[in-house]
C-alpha cells in the first residue's frame, strides 16, 4: 500500500528548532513525492495547524515526529509509526514512503504503553507457544465442564438421609446409566486437557510432526500408574513435554534425510523417534521427580485454602489484577495459564468432587470487567468521551459479555493511567469471586458465563458471579470517572 495522505505531529524538546525543521522537511518532501500532508506542530507557541478529526480519519498514516510524550488518544485505530526530529530531517521522503510499512495500529493488540507495557497479546515467543497449547485445550475444557454440569444437575439429588451429601437420583436405570455415563465422558474430557495442551505447544514449535509424540508423552507423564507415583506431573509436566518435543522434532526436522526417506520423515520417522526418546527421558529421568514435586505444592496450596479464610482473597484479587493489567498481554496469559494448571491438575488428582475450580474464577470473573467498565464509564460519563470512543464503549460492551478482555485495549492505549482502573477493579472482581468460594468449571469468562459455562461452590453461585462482575464493573467506571475528571473533550 502506498502513501496518498498523511498527517503528522511535529515536536522536540525545546518546542523552537527541531519542532518546525521537522515540519518544512515533512512537507517539502511530500510535495516531491506528490503526497497530501498536513503537519501539526506542538512548540513553545502551543499547538498550530491543529489536525480535525476529519483529516486524521482520511489519513494513510500518523507520522509522529516528536523528542517528547504526544498524546496520541485521537489516532486510536490508525496506522502511526514513532520517530524522532533528527530520524525525519535526515531522510524525509525515507520517513514518508516507509511509514506504513513501519507502522502499527495504535490501540490494537500488541500496542506498547510508554514503550514497556506491551498490551492484548505478546511478542515473546515462550509466552505464544504457551497460548497455543491453551487455545488447543480450551474447547476440550469447556465441552468436558459442561457435560460434567448437565450430568451433576439432572443427575443428582440430595440424599433424604443426609442433606449435606447428594446420591444418583436414577439409580439401576436406563437413564441412570446414560448420566452416569455421560459424567464418565466429560472426565475422560478432562483426562485428556494436559495431553491435548503439550501437542498444542509441541506444534506450535515443530508443526505437524511433533504433534502425535508430545500428546503420547503427554499422557504418560500425567499417569500415575505409569509413573509408579501417587500423582501424575500434571501441567508442569504438559509443558515441559512440550517445548521438549516441540525442540526435539525441529532439530529432527533439520537433519538432512536421505530423498528415499523424505516422504515417511514427517509421518513415521520423526514420530517414532521423538516418541521413544520422550518415553526414556520421561520414565527414567523426570517424571517421577516431577510428580513428587508437583503433589507436594497441590497439597499446600489445598492447606493454605482449606486454612487460612484470606488465601482465597488474596490470591483471587492477584490474579484478577493480572487479568486486567495489560488485557490479554504476557501478564494477563500467565494469569490465565496459573489458573488453567491449577485445574487440569487437581481435576486430575482428585476428580470432579476434589477439584480446586475457585482461581479459574477469579481470573473467569476478571476477564470482563475492565471492557464492561470502560462501556459503562462511555454511557454514564459522555462528557469525558469523544463520539469515537462512545462508539468504542458499544464494542467494548459486546466484547466483555463474553468475556473478551481486549475490548478496553483503545481507552487504555488513549489514556495509559486506565491501567490503573483496569487492574483494581479486576482484582476486585477476582478477589470478591475466590472470597466467596465460586468455582468455575470452564467456559466463557465474563456474565454470560452462568450460563454458557459451569459455576458452582455456593448457594446460587451462577447469580453471585454476575453480581460480581457488574459490581466490580460499575466501580472500574467510577475509576475511569475520577482518572478522567480533568479531561475535556471536544465533540
Amino acid at each position: 500500500m502506498e502513501v496518498k495522505k498523511f498527517v503528522a505531529i511535529t515536536a522536540c524538546a525545546s518546542g523552537i528548532a527541531h519542532t518546525y525543521m521537522a515540519q518544512s522537511a515533512l512537507e517539502d518532501a511530500a510535495k516531491e513525492l506528490n503526497i497530501e500532508a498536513k503537519v501539526e506542530t506542538q512548540g513553545t507557541i502551543g499547538t498550530e495547524n491543529e489536525l480535525t478529526a476529519e483529516e486524521i480519519k482520511n489519513a494513510d498514516v500518523v507520522i509522529i515526529a516528536s523528542d517528547i510524550t504526544v498524546d496520541k488518544s485521537r489516532f486510536v485505530g490508525k496506522k502511526l509509526v514513532e520517530v524522532d526530529t533528527n530520524t525525519v530531517l535526515k531522510n524525509p521522503k525515507e520517513t514518508i514512503l516507509n511509514s506504513i510499512k513501519n507502522s502499527t495500529v495504535y490501540g490494537a493488540k500488541g500496542t506498547k504503553i510508554n514503550n514497556k507495557i506491551e498490551i492484548g497479546t505478546s511478542s515473546n515467543k515462550i509466552v505464544r507457544h504457551l497460548m497455543s497449547g491453551i487455545t488447543d485445550m480450551i474447547p476440550v475444557t469447556i465441552a468436558a465442564g459442561l457435560l460434567l454440569a448437565i450430568a451433576n444437575i439432572l443427575a443428582f439429588q440430595p440424599d433424604p438421609n443426609n442433606p449435606d451429601l447428594v446420591i444418583w437420583a436414577f439409580p439401576e436405570t436406563e437413564l441412570g446409566n446414560f448420566f452416569s455415563k455421560l459424567f464418565d465422558l466429560g472426565k475422560v474430557g478432562f483426562t485428556l486437557m494436559i495431553p491435548i495442551f503439550a501437542a498444542g505447544v509441541a506444534k506450535s514449535i515443530g508443526d505437524k510432526p511433533a504433534v502425535a509424540p508430545a500428546f503420547i508423552a503427554g499422557y504418560i507423564i500425567n499417569d500415575a500408574e505409569f509413573l509408579g507415583t501417587e500423582t501424575g506431573a500434571g501441567f508442569l509436566g504438559a509443558i515441559i513435554v512440550g517445548f521438549g518435543v516441540g525442540y526435539l522434532v525441529k532439530l529432527l526436522k533439520g537433519i538432512k534425510w536421505p530423498d528415499f526417506m523424505k516422504t515417511i520423515v514427517p509421518i513415521l520417522i520423526i514420530p517414532t523417534i521423538a516418541t521413544f526418546i520422550s518415553f526414556v527421558v520421561i520414565y527414567y529421568l523426570i517424571g517421577q521427580p516431577i510428580a513428587s514435586f508437583m503433589d507436594k505444592l497441590y497439597e499446600m496450596i489445598n492447606n493454605l485454602t482449606l486454612n487460612y479464610k484470606a488465601a482465597p482473597l488474596i490470591y483471587g484479587a492477584v490474579l484478577g489484577g493480572m487479568m486486567g493489567f495489560d488485557l490479554g498481554g504476557p501478564v494477563n496469559k500467565t494469569a490465565m495459564m496459573v489458573t488453567s494448571a491449577i485445574f487440569v491438575d487437581t481435576m486430575t488428582q482428585f476428580g470432579p468432587t476434589g477439584v480446586n475450580a475457585i482461581p479459574q474464577a477469579a481470573t473467569g470473573a476478571a476477564i470482563a470487567v475492565a471492557p464492561l467498565g470502560a462501556a459503562i464509564a462511555t454511557f454514564l460519563f459522555k462528557d469525558k468521551f469523544t463520539i469515537d470512543e462512545r462508539a468504542l464503549g458499544s464494542s467494548a460492551f459486546v466484547m466483555g459479555m463474553v468475556g473478551v478482555t481486549e475490548g478496553a485495549i483503545p481507552f487504555v492505549a488513549a489514556n495509559p493511567l486506565l491501567i490503573v482502573a483496569n487492574t483494581l477493579s479486576s482484582a476486585l472482581s477476582g478477589g470478591l469471586a475466590a472470597a466467596a468460594g465460586i468455582h468455575f468449571y470452564g467456559g466463557v469468562g465474563s456474565p454470560l458465563g452462568a450460563f454458557i459455562g459451569y459455576t458452582t461452590g455456593i448457594k446460587y453461585s451462577w447469580l453471585w458471579w454476575i453480581l460480581i462482575i457488574f459490581f466490580a464493573s460499575f466501580v472500574n467506571a467510577l475509576l475511569y470517572r475520577f482518572i478522567l475528571r480533568n479531561r475535556k473533550v471536544v465533540s
